[in-house]
């Protein structure tokens, strides 16, 4: 089976080592100081106190690649829109498309073009929707260094059908591989629900530790902060209602589970700190989105939105 994983960060780099290390031949789409250490040492993976090199093959041209069997698109999302184009060359008529997105995917509502991650359909264009598979990863990993992955801990991935519904082949086949691989797979029957859960449970607090350079800690500490996401995520719990992706836990149950993970840092803050773009569309920009499309009113997610985006431009992270 050919495999390519587009993007070698903490994410993508940790599934093509799972990968590779399971004996699947998989080709890593990177570019700069990543692609040269691959090329030189090999995938490093640090888990459980053990470090592993993965034998990838490494390359920032798709076309010699050829078409994929399986594509695992793993970029942070702001960068998507302008690279989808480029992997047009790894896509045949069976490749399976799985996005490993933060946030909301451009696809997430079906008939419904989000602009505030997809603006020109770029994405749409390039990556058909009828060969996707929907993915929510529950893991988190950080760069030790550019070829060098470190696993703190690794929950499961869940996928599904993007429409809803009984394992289809294609999608039982895929956990097969990803259980092979020790990833811990699970299957949904409504990945959108487990994409919107996720959502709801960071999409606050990844823009508050932005804005004030906080751990999650004192985050969930402060009143102010506290009393912020719980109006967020209350707004976002009724736009999950209108699309099919109810949330029935509460909010102050699902600060509970986040305060346990204890002084950890963002991905948008990690982002911030590391000079990146941040993925404040994908977090909040496509949920105000469909919110508007939904008639529902959002000012809790708009004044977060509205701070966060002028801190992003001010710092040249948009």
């Amino acid at each position: 089976m050919k495999i390519c994983v587009v993007g070698a960060g903490a994410i993508g780099g940790w599934v093509a080592a799972k990968l590779a290390l399971a004996g699947e031949q998989v080709n890593v789409f990177a570019r700069g100081d990543t692609l040269h250490l691959i090329r030189a040492e090999g995938l490093r993976l640090q888990e459980r106190g053990e470090e592993f090199v993965a034998d990838v093959i490494g390359s920032d041209d798709c076309a010699p690649l050829g078409h994929q069997d399986i594509l695992i698109v793993a970029v942070k999302a702001p960068a998507l829109p302008s690279l989808a184009s480029e992997l047009r060359p790894l896509i045949g008529t069976q490749t399976i498309i799985v996005p490993m997105l933060n946030g909301v995917p451009w696809w997430f509502v079906e008939g419904t073009k989000l602009k505030s991650v997809d603006p020109e359909g770029s994405i749409a264009a390039a990556l058909p929707f009828e060969q996707l598979i929907g993915c929510v990863v529950h893991a988190s990993c950080y760069r030790s260094a550019a070829n060098s992955i470190v696993v703190k801990h690794a929950d499961n991935l869940i996928i599904g059908e993007p429409q809803g519904g009984e394992t289809s082949k294609r999608v039982a086949e895929l956990f097969g591989l990803l259980d092979r691989a020790g990833l811990k797979p699970d299957i949904s029957g409504n990945v959108g629900r487990a994409i919107w859960y996720k959502l709801w449970g960071n999409a606050t607090i990844n823009p508050l530790s932005a804005l004030t350079r906080a751990s999650c800690d004192r985050i969930l500490a402060d009143p102010e902060c506290r009393a912020w996401m719980l109006e967020g995520m209350a707004e976002l719990a009724a736009v999950g209602a209108a699309i099919g992706c109810p949330i029935s836990e509460s909010g102050e149950d699902r600060m509970a589970v986040t305060a346990r993970l204890g002084a950890f840092k963002t991905s948008m803050l990690q982002d911030v700190e590391a000079g990146r773009p941040i993925e404040l569309e994908a977090l909040l920009g496509a949920p105000r989105e469909i919110a508007v499309a939904k008639g529902i009113e959002t000012p809790a997610l708009d004044r977060l939105y509205g701070v966060t985006r002028l801190m992003a431009e001010s710092l040249g992270l948009a």
